[in-house]
């Protein structure tokens, strides 16, 4: 029954129900744990890892795709390589607790497996595949998307460094007569790893918002954002 708990509390955790539980369960049977069981016929999480780090990379590619539009492919693939570098993928695993979920066959569980990084980063890819074959593309993309969102903030920001509120302050000025003004809405996270949630408004509307590890760099990519709408309206330098 505790097991059940558990996996229902992950469900609610990561905004999803399975509609086929024994996927779910399958996440957490380590090679190790099938091994020692294969007179029940367990297949372990393998092929779900393998299909979850090809799913991972898709979708992490797509949204720094469009985050990003001024940025070209080699920032975007260093971007990419901080995210879903292995130590990152079994924090996020931490996070959510996999760990305690795990089946892991004696040697496996003396040694220590359920904080080994290399198995947590394992075990997050194959909830991603699981993920994606029972309820769907959409789905994961809206999962991954929320939790990886702040990660990629943070390792986003040595990438980003072009200077977008001094083109955003010239627009305003030559059409509105009035300064654009940055908030910092929302502060997450420790503070080691702070994300800063800034939105910048101009005449009483908000144009942009945007998160970084940094209030500077999340008032650039707000201001981006704000241009881009004005851009849309007709205003320009």
């Amino acid at each position: 029954m505790k097991r059940e708990r558990l996996l229902k509390r992950l469900e609610e955790r990561l905004q999803v129900e399975f509609k086929d539980p024994s996927l779910l369960e399958r996440v957490f049977v380590h090679s190790s744990y099938a091994n020692e069981k294969k007179a029940e016929g367990l297949e372990s999480n393998e092929r779900l890892e393998f299909l979850g780090d090809a799913v991972l990379s898709a979708i992490i590619s797509d949204i720094l795709y469009r985050a990003f539009p001024h940025l070209d492919e080699g920032r975007l693939t260093r971007i990419r390589a901080r995210v879903v570098n292995r130590k990152v993928l079994a924090e996020v695993s931490e996070g959510l607790e996999l760990g305690g979920l795990l089946l892991l066959g004696r040697g496996e569980e003396k040694a220590g497996g359920r904080k080994s990084a290399s198995i947590l980063a394992d075990t997050l890819e194959a909830l991603i595949a699981a993920i994606y074959l029972d309820r769907g593309y959409r789905k994961t993309y809206q999962t991954i998307k929320r939790l990886f969102s702040p990660l990629i903030a943070l390792y986003s920001e040595k990438e980003v460094y072009f200077d977008f509120k001094p083109i955003l302050q010239e627009i305003a000025q030559k059409h509105f007569k009035e300064a654009p003004q940055y908030r910092v809405i929302k502060e997450e996270g420790p503070s080691h790893k702070k994300i800063f949630s800034v939105e910048v408004v101009l005449k009483g509307r908000v144009l942009g918002r945007a998160k970084a590890g940094r209030k500077k760099t999340a008032e650039q990519l707000s201001a981006r954002s704000a241009i881009e709408v004005l851009k849309k309206e007709g205003y320009t330098l």
